[in-house]
């Protein structure tokens, strides 16, 4: 019974295989496109190419100071730290405070993988929802 289960099987396959090789030697492909396929990728595409379009993205803060100098003088060893694993480091100004993020990931697992390398020289680091990030960001 399983000899013979496996022996239709293999005789479908290639019935089958040979069916698609049949039809692919003409050398013509004939593809018609969705009115309703063309609508969506057209409405994503308007979407993309806006110009104050905002991301949800998962963030690394690995910083949060008054001193300025402090900031700039960290920024420059959190871009040598993440040179591999993200381009995105960056410094913002929030009366009073400076800080610098790191990361901008789709996945909270992403996010902690970053925060996991950096922790030992950011101790107060945290991952939290950046709703600021731009696409060029990702």
């Amino acid at each position: 019974m399983y000899c013979s289960n496996k022996f239709y099987l293999a005789f479908c396959l290639f019935f089958f295989s040979s069916f698609f090789l049949m039809a692919q030697q003409d050398g013509i492909l004939h593809v018609t496109e969705e009115y309703s396929v063309r609508q969506l990728l057209d409405h994503r595409k308007a979407l993309n190419f806006q110009k104050d379009r905002k991301l949800k993205v998962w963030s690394v803060q690995l910083l949060l100071s008054r001193d300025k100098y402090l900031a700039t003088k960290k920024i420059i060893e959190v871009k040598k730290r993440t040179k591999n694993l993200t381009s995105k480091v960056d410094w913002f100004y929030q009366a009073p405070y400076y800080r610098i993020y790191a990361g901008a990931f789709y996945t909270k697992l992403e996010a902690v993988t970053l925060l996991n390398h950096l922790v030992d020289a950011f101790p107060d680091a945290i991952v939290f929802k950046n709703t600021e990030a731009k696409p060029s960001d990702m």
